[in-house]
């Protein structure tokens, strides 16, 4: 009787999780659509404004962050069909993130040089931050079980 509750509960449980990680993969499936939609838009911004160097800084940071919401998509995938979280999607993540971050400071670097000292620190840290993502990544392929 005991393990025919036990048996109720953790497939309760089971199917508990795979309902929630449908509800997050059809908000990022969404999330990606409007990116898109919005990466559209900034094309067309572009073509019509003379700030074509502004635009295509938009349109890659919308083009990164929509490889980041699929990673994300892709890590809850994973996480449903291996029964496990891995955390070397999330290394990828924070790696597309910081390089993100790091051509946007690029770029506002020629339009802002009032800010020249703070860019420079920022991307510093990101370096850092990058070096340290790339090993983790590295250490955790090479002892990967």
């Amino acid at each position: 009787m005991i393990e025919h509750k036990r048996d109720f509960i953790t497939k309760s449980y089971v199917a508990f999780e795979y309902f929630i990680y449908l509800i997050v993969s059809i908000l990022l499936v969404i999330t990606i659509g409007l990116l898109v939609y919005n990466s559209v838009l900034v094309i067309g911004k572009t073509v019509e404004t003379s700030n074509f160097i502004r635009g295509v800084l938009k349109l890659i940071d919308r083009v990164l962050l929509i490889i980041m919401v699929v990673e994300i998509l892709y890590t809850v995938k994973v996480s449903i069909q291996s029964h496990k979280l891995s955390p070397a999607p999330f290394f990828i993540i924070g790696l597309i993130a910081s390089i993100r971050r790091i051509l946007i400071i690029s770029v506002e670097g020629a339009y802002l040089p009032e800010k020249f000292n703070h860019h420079m620190i920022e991307m510093g840290v990101l370096g850092v931050i990058i070096i340290i993502f790339v090993f983790s990544l590295i250490l955790f392929k090479k002892y990967e079980m």
